[in-house]
C-alpha cells in the first residue's frame, strides 16, 4: 500500500465512524428537554381553555340577565327573568342609593365576598355542562328619582363560577338605562 492509499484510508474511516456516547448523550438530552417543555405546556393549555369557557359563560349568563333588566320599565320593582327567577329592581323610594348585593368601595363591581342578598342574587345551572356547572349571580341597582318618579336606573350585574376550577375572575357588567 502507498503512503497515499494509507493516508485516504484513514480519512474514509475517520468520515464513516459515526456518533461518540458523548455525542449521543447530549443529543438524548436536549430531546428530553424539549419534550418535557412540550408535556408541561399541554396541562397550562388545558387550564387555561376551562378558565376562559368560564369567563364566557359568565359573561354570557350576566348579559343575558342585563337585557332582561334593562327591558323593564323603569317604575316596575321585580320581574321574573326567562327562567323564572324572581328579580328585583331597586328601591323605587331613595334616589342614588344602592339596592341589592354589595358593591367593592369604589368601583362598579360586585362584592363577592359578601353574604347574597335574597332577591338580588340566583344560582344559574349549566345546562349544557356536563358536570352541570354552576354560577353565583349577583346584581346591585341604584335608582335616579325625580320627585316620586324613577328617571334612570343602573344595574350592575356579575357572575362567578362556583367552585372554583381554575381561578377566573368575577364578570361584571354595568350600565344605566334611562326613559
Amino acid at each position: 500500500m502507498t503512503p497515499l492509499n494509507c493516508a485516504r484510508t484513514k480519512r474514509i474511516s475517520k468520515k464513516e465512524r459515526g456518533f461518540t456516547f458523548i455525542e449521543l448523550a447530549i443529543a438524548i438530552v436536549v430531546l428530553l428537554f424539549g419534550v418535557v417543555a412540550v408535556a408541561e405546556l399541554v396541562p397550562r393549555a388545558i387550564r387555561n381553555n376551562n378558565g376562559n369557557r368560564q369567563d364566557t359563560i359568565a359573561t354570557v349568563i350576566a348579559q343575558r340577565e342585563l337585557e332582561q333588566m334593562a327591558l323593564q320599565p323603569l317604575i316596575s320593582p321585580a320581574f321574573l327573568d326567562s327562567d323564572g327567577n324572581a328579580m328585583n329592581l331597586g328601591d323605587l323610594t331613595s334616589s342614588g342609593t344602592v339596592a341589592g348585593s354589595p358593591l367593592i368601595t369604589g368601583t362598579a363591581t360586585i362584592d363577592f365576598t359578601a353574604s347574597k342578598v335574597t332577591g338580588y342574587s340566583m344560582t344559574y345551572v349549566d345546562p349544557n355542562d356536563s358536570q352541570s356547572a354552576t354560577y353565583d349571580v349577583r346584581w346591585a341597582v341604584i335608582t335616579t328619582l325625580n320627585g316620586a318618579r324613577p328617571t334612570s336606573k343602573r344595574f350592575i350585574v356579575g357572575a362567578w363560577k362556583q367552585p372554583q376550577d381554575t381561578y377566573v375572575q368575577p364578570v361584571n357588567l354595568d350600565t344605566t338605562v334611562q326613559k
